[in-house]
């Protein structure tokens, strides 16, 4: 719901299956099966699994936010349109709950993100 709402101001979700907490399915093509037959309405982007140690998304995050740390499978991080990492949320936080923070950042940043890659 949040990818629909707000894809055309520039914000995505991102997925980034995680096998460290062994709760994730083995395969890349497990879990995009898993995901069709049981979240067809899902349509963000999702990454291949892979850990939190060679994770380069996370590593970056990680780094911008020492003090937060992912815990658990489904954690979220809002990022802003720089790739700064915002917040840490609970993988209890309900993302619909979100809402009011990412209007927030979408309104304070306006215009298309800039292009950035993670090395």
């Amino acid at each position: 719901m949040l990818q629909e709402k707000y894809q055309s101001k520039g914000f995505s979700v991102l997925a980034f299956p995680i096998s460290d907490f062994r709760q994730e399915y083995a395969t890349n093509e497990e879990i995009s099966n898993f995901l069709k037959s049981n979240f067809a309405q899902v349509n963000f982007p999702l990454f291949g699994i892979s850990t939190l140690a060679e994770n380069p998304v996370y590593k970056e995050l990680r780094d911008q936010l020492p003090d937060a740390h992912v815990e658990h499978n489904f954690f979220k991080y809002l990022v802003d349109r720089r790739g700064r990492a915002i917040k840490l949320f609970h993988k209890r936080q309900d993302p619909l709950t979100l809402t009011e923070e990412i209007e927030r950042l979408l309104e304070e940043e306006g215009g298309p993100p800039p292009r950035r890659t993670i090395e």
